[in-house]
């Protein structure tokens, strides 16, 4: 696989931002099985530092709820800001077995 979409990214970006392996390669390697719609709305649960959220906002035009327990949504919401991507993320800081959506939202 070539990695065209993720190869784009700032290396140093990526690097300063990921918690393990590299999440965009794994996302777009995986996006090749998955049909990802434009204007989808797509929960990243367990979104870090929101690479995966940022990946899916420009790559696919959906929009998506970046959610962490251990990352705060304000400190996402900054690297969100700066990619210029305010309006396709909403960073959510919550528990995974407590989360704010009604049923079937996803």
């Amino acid at each position: 696989m070539m990695f065209t979409k993720s190869n784009k990214y700032d290396f140093d970006f990526v690097k300063e931002n990921m918690m393990g392996p590299n999440s965009m390669k794994i996302l777009e390697e995986v996006s090749e099985s998955l049909k990802f719609e434009k204007g989808m709305r797509i929960l990243d649960l367990g979104c870090g530092r929101g690479l995966t959220s940022i990946f899916l906002a420009k790559e696919y035009d959906v929009t998506v709820f970046a959610t962490d327990l251990w990352i705060s949504a304000t400190e996402n919401y900054e690297r969100i800001k700066s990619m210029g991507l305010e309006d396709k993320i909403i960073p959510i800081h919550a528990e995974a077995h407590n989360l704010p959506f009604a049923n079937e939202f996803f």
